[in-house]
């Protein structure tokens, strides 16, 4: 009868791991301020906008500097920190160009050391002590925000994108290479999220 109530314990415990949510941290920028902006397509809602300094323009490198960002309250056990930045706005421009994707890859990284306590600004392309994968454009970092400003067209109103940047706090590294993809790094860190922190921020081209 006690091994049972014992084995019965052990299930209940391993069911309850099993399926436990991630814990929730918080993910903060310098470049994000000023006004809470809504996504045109997603209805996302941004804390704020980015610095122009790290988003990209026609008349302007597509790769400026990486914007900086920091983590805290992260989940006990955390041995590295992976990264997603995407604009789910731009939904209707990759449907126009024939893809399904969700949203628009802006920059992928993993096995960033949880001690750094963020990234600085430029990490992108200073910072070796990680991995990076290939954004939405085909090149391997990150890649700043660069949303059309009349498009779709005919809305009548400015067109503002809302970005997700989503971190990972990780049970072990990806064990990555440079130049993975999304879906490589989605396979590589199933089963080692510990906590999800997630910064939303808005831009336009306008």
């Amino acid at each position: 009868m006690r091994r049972a109530a014992l084995a019965a314990g052990w299930l209940l415990l391993l069911s309850a791991t099993a399926f436990a949510e991630p814990a929730s941290f918080t993910v903060v920028s310098p470049a994000v301020s000023g006004p809470i902006e809504i996504g045109f397509d997603s209805g996302l809602v941004g804390s704020g906008r980015l610095d122009a300094a790290y988003a990209a323009r026609d008349d302007g490198p597509s790769n400026p500097r990486s914007l900086p960002f920091s983590w805290r309250d992260l989940p006990a056990g955390t041995e590295a920190i992976a990264l997603v930045l995407d604009d789910p706005d731009a939904r209707p421009i990759l449907a126009a160009h024939g893809s399904t994707a969700p949203a628009f890859l802006h920059w992928i990284a993993a096995d960033i050391d949880p001690a750094a306590g963020g990234l600085p600004a430029n990490a992108s392309a200073e910072d070796r002590s990680f991995v990076q994968g290939v954004n939405g454009a085909g090149r391997i970092g990150y890649m700043g925000p660069q949303p059309p400003a009349d498009f779709p067209r005919n809305l009548g109103r400015r067109l503002i994108h809302v970005y997700r940047l989503t971190v990972y706090a990780l049970s072990a590294p990806s064990g990555l290479a440079n130049g993975f993809s999304l879906g490589e790094l989605k396979a590589a860190i199933e089963g080692k999220v510990l906590g999800v922190g997630q910064l939303l921020f808005s831009y336009s081209n306008d």
